[in-house]
């Protein structure tokens, strides 16, 4: 019985969909916001490098982890910063 040889990067962290989201998210925020393409693009980069830089050698999901910690969705459940008893 012969084994099937594992891939290289398997354990490598992929954080492609967490570029995207930045990227997306910043991009629009600032063309709503503004309604200038050329500055939204230059954000919208330079967003996506900062968390590049931040996440860097750590595991995946920590944007998501960060935005749960600092930003506060709506009312039906509030962030740790907010409501100190969900920090555990």
């Amino acid at each position: 019985m012969q084994l099937r040889p594992v891939p290289r990067n398997i354990d490598r962290p992929n954080r492609t969909p967490e570029y995207v989201m930045t990227y997306l998210s910043v991009h629009f925020a600032i063309m709503f916001t503004i309604g200038k393409p050329l500055v939204a693009i230059v954000i919208g980069m330079l967003s996506t490098y900062l968390m590049y830089k931040v996440t860097l050698d750590k595991p995946e999901g920590l944007a998501l982890r960060i935005i749960y910690r600092k930003i506060q969705l709506g009312k039906m459940r509030p962030s740790p910063a907010v409501c100190k008893k969900l920090e555990a």
